[in-house]
C-alpha cells in the first residue's frame, strides 16, 4: 500500500484544545472512513454545533498531525492490525499516530462498525460518563476552587450580515438528550466560575458580606429569571449576570431566549453578560469578557425556529 506523504501544519490551535480520547477518535475515523467528513467529526466526536464550526476543529486537529485529505479513508477496508503495520514499516514517522490508533482499542474485534462504536465508547463510555476525559464530566468543588477565569479587555469581531443560506441537506442523527446534558454541564460549569468569581471580587474590596450574599440563581429559582448569578457592584446595588460558556474561541457564536433577551432590555442598567470561552480542563481555566447594558446594542439576533399556530 502506498502510503501519502505527512504534511503537518505549524498551527497547533484546535490540536490543542481537545484531549487525547478526542484526537484518537478523529484520527481512526479520518484513516478508516471515506464517508465521514469535517463537519460529522466536530458534531459526534467533539459535541459541537458543526452548523457554526463547519467542520474547522477536526479539519484543524488532522493537519497539524500532517494527516489532510490524502488521508481520508485510506484503510476504509483494512483491519487495525494490517494498517498499523504499514504505518509502522513505512519510511515516515508515524509512531505517534499509531499510539492514537491503539488507544482504547481490541485489536482483534475491529470492523468498519466497531470502529464507529469503540470512537463513540472512548468520547462518551455512557450516559453517565464515568470514564470519560470530557470537560463535561462531573468537576469536584475543589477543582472549581483552584480553577482560573480571567477578564479579557479583548471583544469578539463584528461580523457582516449575510442571510442564512438554507441547504436542506440531510445532517445525520444527532442524540438529543445527550447533546442536551452535555450543554447543561458545560454551562453550569461557566456559571460556577462566574460566581467564584463575583465572590473573589468582592472580597479582595474588602466587601465579605456582599460576597456572601451573591446568589445563583439560575440554581436556587431555577430557570426563568432571564439571568444566571446575582451579584453587586463595589457600591452594593444589584447586577444581573448572563453566563454563556463555551469550549470554542471568543467569536463563536451563542444561543439566547426572548427571555433572556427581554430581561436585558429591560434592566440594561445593571445587566452584564459574562461571555466565557476558551474553557479547558487540567488544569481547569477559561477566559471572559463582559458586555454591560441590552445584549441588542451589540449583538445580532437570527431567528432559529418557529412556534407555529392555527390561523
Amino acid at each position: 500500500m502506498l502510503i501519502p506523504k505527512l504534511n503537518p501544519s505549524s498551527r497547533d490551535r484546535e490540536y490543542k484544545q481537545w484531549n487525547f480520547d478526542q484526537v484518537s477518535g478523529i484520527v481512526r475515523t479520518w484513516l478508516f472512513h471515506d464517508n465521514i467528513g469535517h463537519r460529522e467529526m466536530d458534531r459526534d466526536i467533539l459535541d459541537l454545533d458543526h452548523h457554526y464550526t463547519k467542520g474547522f476543529q477536526s479539519m484543524g486537529v488532522l493537519h497539524y498531525l500532517g494527516l489532510k485529505k490524502e488521508f481520508k479513508g485510506i484503510f476504509s477496508n483494512c483491519d487495525l492490525n494490517y494498517s498499523i503495520d504499514q504505518l509502522r514499516n513505512d519510511e515516515q514517522d508515524f509512531s505517534f499516530i499509531i499510539k492514537l490508533l491503539e488507544n482504547n482499542f481490541d485489536a482483534h474485534d475491529v470492523s468498519q462498525d466497531n470502529i464507529i462504536r469503540d470512537n463513540d465508547k472512548s468520547i462518551h463510555q455512557n450516559s453517565e460518563g464515568q470514564n470519560s476525559h470530557e470537560i463535561e464530566d462531573d468537576i469536584s468543588d475543589e477543582e472549581i476552587e483552584l480553577g482560573t477565569l480571567t477578564l479579557k479587555h479583548k471583544k469578539p469581531n463584528r461580523k457582516s450580515k449575510k442571510k442564512t443560506k438554507r441547504s436542506f441537506k440531510g445532517r445525520g442523527q444527532t442524540n438529543h438528550l445527550l447533546k442536551a446534558k452535555k450543554d447543561k454541564q458545560l454551562g453550569d460549569l461557566g456559571e460556577e466560575l462566574v460566581l467564584r468569581y463575583e465572590k473573589m471580587k468582592l472580597i479582595d474590596i474588602g466587601k465579605t458580606d456582599l460576597a456572601n450574599a451573591v446568589e445563583h440563581v439560575s440554581k436556587t429559582q431555577g430557570d426563568g429569571t432571564g439571568y444566571d448569578i446575582k451579584s453587586f457592584n463595589s457600591d452594593g446595588k444589584d447586577i444581573y449576570i448572563e453566563v454563556k460558556t463555551t469550549k470554542l474561541g471568543i467569536d463563536t457564536e451563542f444561543y439566547m431566549s426572548p427571555n433572556e433577551i427581554e430581561f436585558s432590555v429591560l434592566n440594561r442598567k445593571n445587566y452584564l453578560l459574562y461571555r466565557v470561552y476558551d474553557l479547558r480542563r487540567n488544569p481547569l481555566s477559561a477566559s471572559f469578557y463582559v458586555h454591560d447594558g441590552s445584549i441588542l446594542d451589540s449583538f445580532d439576533k437570527e431567528p432559529t425556529e418557529f412556534i407555529l399556530k392555527p390561523k
